[in-house]
C-alpha cells in the first residue's frame, strides 16, 4: 500500500516483502564471504604442496651434487659419462631413505618417461665441469633447475 506524505512523497506501508529481500541479501553476502574464504584456503593448500615439492627437489639435487662432488672419483664421473649413464630417476630417491641408495648405481642410460629426473652433463678436461639438470613437472609445465660445479683430477 502506498501512502502520500506531506511533501507529496509516496511511502510504502506494507513491510512483508522487504523482510524476504533482506534475508535473501544477507544469504548472498554470507555465500560470497564463504566462497572467498574457501578459495583462500584452497590456494593456501596448493602453495603448501608446491613448497613441499620444491623443497624435496632441492634436497634431492643437493644430495646428488654432494655425492658426486665428495664420494665420486674423477674416473667414476668420466666412466658414467662415457658409458652414457647420464639419467637419474628421482622417483627412486625419497628424502627419508636417500642415505641407503647408491647414487653411482642409480644412473642409467635410459631417459625416464616421467619427471622428476636428473641429467648429468660433463665437459671433459683436467678439471671436469659437471652440470646437473633437474627436470620436474610443475602445474603441467616442465621446469629445469641447473647446478654447475667442478671436479678435478687431484692426486694425494
Amino acid at each position: 500500500m502506498w501512502k502520500i506524505g506531506k511533501n507529496n512523497t509516496a511511502k510504502i506501508t506494507v513491510k512483508r516483502g522487504f523482510t524476504l529481500i533482506e534475508v535473501l541479501c544477507s544469504i548472498v553476502v554470507f555465500s560470497l564471504l564463504f566462497m572467498a574464504a574457501l578459495c583462500i584456503q584452497v590456494s593456501a593448500v596448493k602453495v603448501k604442496n608446491y613448497n613441499q615439492g620444491v623443497n624435496r627437489c632441492t634436497l634431492i639435487m643437493e644430495y646428488v651434487k654432494n655425492n658426486i662432488e665428495y664420494n665420486f672419483s674423477y674416473e667414476d664421473v668420466l666412466n658414467l659419462y662415457e658409458k652414457g649413464r647420464v639419467y637419474l630417476n628421482c622417483d627412486e630417491l625419497k628424502v627419508e631413505n636417500m642415505e641407503k641408495i647408491k647414487v653411482y648405481n642409480s644412473f642409467s642410460d635410459v631417459k625416464p618417461e616421467k619427471e622428476p629426473y636428473i641429467i648429468l652433463n660433463v665437459t671433459e678436461g683436467e678439471v671436469l665441469k659437471i652440470n646437473l639438470q633437474f627436470c620436474r613437472k610443475i602445474y603441467g609445465n616442465i621446469k629445469v633447475d641447473k647446478c654447475e660445479f667442478y671436479k678435478g683430477n687431484y692426486k694425494r
